[in-house]
């Protein structure tokens, strides 16, 4: 039986009638389709009626078949070969395989599965080595300009822009006779005195490919990810200790790049100094970006952290889910049509997020109606932009997640189930960004009053700009504040405003609450004169006799 799995088979045509064997001269082999495995399974049809039956629905829904055995008279049972094309992981890919072989016969025929195997490609490439002309490089018999000529003509940097391809590794000796046996290409033609040749920079793996590939050698997976974080986060800490641990730790680096190095370059092909550079290439690099990134945060407080780093350790898992979502899909089939269309709503959601988020910041923390503050159109729409942007990104994260199920089969097997999970965690995940984004108005506020309190001029918030004024009344028994009475003594925060209001924010209003919408008042724009106030100060400077309040 397993021998029956892994035999070569072929498909009927279309037109062939559903009593076939699945092995007259009229059946052709399989088209070739977008897939990443195969999977054969042996099924148990029952003779007769029903074996038509599964042989229509398999035809119908595209898969592969053929009779392993011939039927003979009185046999109940006849055994069939069916294989299914898969696109994803190799996790899961039998059992999403039997499914489909049971779902494909909706229910009409009583079938069992017997076994199930992936199969191996059919046809395996060939490796296919490099190798580079350069000069001959000589400076010197001593040792160190022997390393150093080695190493410069290992770099690539004696190369003559010719190289040579050959299949499997390949050694010096058949390449120079390649070399001489292939026909004169015009360009640079190969001297003995004065060539050489080197091999280029691969993997043992790529170089024999026949041989499994264990998990160290794939550099650019999961396990380069995790050692390209571990190299970030080593960076990042070190960054932040002293002069001498820098010096102690640092070296550590260097021995990780001893073992990094081989998932680049072979050691049996290449000197220990290029696997060495290999490897520090790779962990250098990112446990720099670590030291830089933290150095930036330090320096320059908010701007920086872990968010770079973050935004490049998460975009790639999820930038592979949306791939794996979109792939194959009714979206990828109909982008043309779809994006305009899912484009178009921008027109109106940027300006309403872009409000709200200005709302938020001057109505609902800081009381002052947003209607009476001049807000040029494009802080709103950049306003809108932050929002939006976070809540995209947490429906691509959504889309991410809904891909990596497709991937591993887990929604094709419970559909609804996974839809249900999924759509949840993204709605919330939504939300969650929306409260994070609408948070910022509310730091802004707090930011604001802080400011206003220590006497320093109020930062802008998305086009809503204040000033630290004092107020002036033009005539005292005239003038109506609501709530009063009217700040004369020290500054207040007033809002670049139009119309026949002016609201002022005063920070010294309603002490000991953190209800920071308590200390608005509203006075009408007639009866009050504003004067800058001094940078820091804390106090206006006195009334004068003609606008000083009359005694009762």
């Amino acid at each position: 039986m397993a021998s029956a799995l892994v035999a070569q088979f072929r498909s009927r045509r279309p037109s062939a009638p559903p009593g076939g064997d699945g092995n007259s001269p009229g059946e052709v082999p399989p088209p070739a389709g977008d897939f990443t495995h195969r999977a054969a399974v042996l099924v148990h049809v029952p003779a007769g009626m029903e074996e038509g039956t599964a042989r229509e629905q398999w035809e119908r829904c595209g898969l592969l078949f053929s009779r392993v055995d011939d039927a003979h008279q009185g046999d109940a049972m006849v055994l069939y070969r069916v294989e299914v094309r898969l696109q994803g992981s190799r996790w899961g890919a039998l059992s999403e395989a039997e499914r489909r072989v049971t779902a494909a016969l909706a229910g009409r025929v009583t079938a069992q599965i017997g076994d199930s195997t992936l199969l191996e490609p059919e046809d395996t490439p060939t490796a296919v080595s490099t190798w580079y002309v350069h000069r001959k490089v000589d400076w010197g018999s001593g040792w160190w300009r022997s390393r150093a000529a080695r190493l410069w003509v290992q770099v690539g940097a004696a190369d003559v822009h010719r190289r040579v391809r050959l299949d499997g590794p390949g050694n010096y000796e058949e390449v120079v006779a390649a070399i001489r046996r292939r026909p004169d290409l015009g360009g640079v033609t190969f001297d003995d005195e004065l060539h050489d040749v080197r091999p280029g920079i691969a993997s043992a793996h790529a170089l024999r490919p026949q041989d499994p590939a264990p998990w160290h050698t794939r550099a650019l997976g999961l396990p380069g990810m995790a050692v390209g974080a571990a190299a970030m986060l080593f960076g990042w800490v070190l960054a932040g200790l002293g002069l001498r641990w820098q010096v102690a730790l640092a070296p550590l680096l260097l021995a990780a790049a001893w073992w990094v190095g081989p998932w680049f370059a072979e050691r049996e092909r290449h000197s220990r100094m290029i696997t060495w550079l290999c490897g520090l290439a790779m962990v250098g690099s990112t446990g720099f970006s670590g030291f830089v990134i933290q150095v930036i945060s330090t320096t320059l407080g908010d701007v920086g952290g872990w968010w770079p780093a973050g935004i490049v350790l998460c975009g790639l898992p999820v930038l592979h889910g949306c791939m794996y979502a979109l792939r194959r899909s009714w979206f990828s089939r109909n982008a043309a049509a779809v994006l305009p269309i899912a484009v178009l709503p921008l027109a109106w959601v940027l300006p309403w997020m872009g409000r709200l988020a200005q709302g938020v910041y001057l109505t609902g923390c800081l009381g002052t109606p947003l209607s009476a503050a001049n807000v040029d159109p494009l802080w709103m729409y950049l306003a809108g932009v932050q929002l939006a942007g976070l809540c995209i990104v947490a429906v691509v994260c959504g889309l991410a997640a809904l891909g990596w199920a497709r991937h591993f089969y887990w929604i094709i097997g419970s559909k609804s189930y996974c839809i249900a999970v999924v759509g949840t965690l993204t709605i919330l995940m939504t939300a969650g960004a929306l409260i994070a984004g609408l948070s910022s108005a509310t730091t802004a506020a707090d930011r604001i009053a802080a400011q206003a309190t220590a006497g320093h001029d109020p930062s802008p918030f998305f086009g809503i700009s204040a000033r630290r004024v004092c107020v002036r009344p033009l005539d005292e028994t005239k003038t109506a504040v609501q709530p009063g009475p009217l700040p004369t003594g020290h500054p207040v925060i007033v809002f670049d405003v139009t119309g026949d209001e002016t609201w002022l924010w005063d920070p010294q209003r309603a002490q000991g609450t953190t209800d920071l919408t308590k200390k608005a008042l509203r006075v009408r724009t007639d009866q009050i004169a504003t004067l800058p106030a001094a940078r820091g100060a804390l106090t206006c400077p006195p009334l004068q006799p003609s606008t000083a309040p009359s005694a009762r």
